[in-house]
């Protein structure tokens, strides 16, 4: 893996946008969905947010331009695409579904 900001080293100004406020929603909510598919013992609500967290960073991604931007605006970019990966990667082992090491 290359390299990842660490979270305090992130000016979340360059993150105000509509798709990126999206997908930052998405990943706050995380815990409370993971709240209730325990409490309602429903899995799909998971994979519906895992659904909808691709889709709205697939939606990012096809707007924005994550490399070779000015260094403060990759960073931001880059750690929200870290993110992304890391909570996919979490809800799809939580689901027994086996994720790519890259893509």
């Amino acid at each position: 893996m290359g390299y990842i900001p660490k979270a305090n080293e992130i000016d979340c100004s360059y993150l105000r946008d509509e798709l990126s406020q999206n997908i930052l929603k998405l990943i706050y909510d995380f815990e409370e969905i993971l709240v209730q598919v325990t409490e309602k013992n429903e899995p799909a609500f998971l994979s519906r947010h895992l659904i909808n967290l691709s889709k709205a960073f697939s939606n990012f991604y096809n707007e924005n331009r994550i490399i070779g931007e000015e260094k403060k605006i990759e960073e931001a970019r880059t750690f929200l695409t870290y993110a992304v990966g890391k909570v996919l990667k979490t809800g799809c082992s939580l689901l027994g579904i086996e994720m790519p090491s890259k893509m």
